[in-house]
């Protein structure tokens, strides 16, 4: 149970980018999620990271290597999550080999 509280009374902050290789018009991306300088920086809860990435389908790959148009965002900062626990849905998360 302790555990659990650490992960809900952790922030951490996300910078999430037009997906390098998916999309066409990064400009497009930019706007439509309101990016400054072609970052959007979003804080969120530990326990909630995974939900979050999972429901916008970012790309949590570190080389952002998953293809499809549902993959419009790229995790940039990807050791932001570095001890968060609930990231087995995270797309793409355990796809890079072994994580920390």
């Amino acid at each position: 149970m302790p555990d659990q509280d650490i992960q809900w009374n952790r922030i951490t902050e996300l910078e999430l980018v037009p997906h390098p290789a998916n999309v066409q018009h990064p400009d497009t991306i930019e706007a439509e999620y309101g990016m400054e300088g072609g970052v959007l920086k979003v804080r969120t809860r530990a326990a909630m990271a995974g939900y979050l990435l999972r429901r916008w389908d970012v790309d949590c790959t570190a080389d952002h290597s998953l293809k499809g148009g549902e993959h419009h965002l790229w995790l940039r900062n990807r050791q932001a999550l570095y001890g968060i626990t609930n990231l087995a849905i995270a797309p793409g998360y355990g796809a890079s080999g072994s994580e920390w």
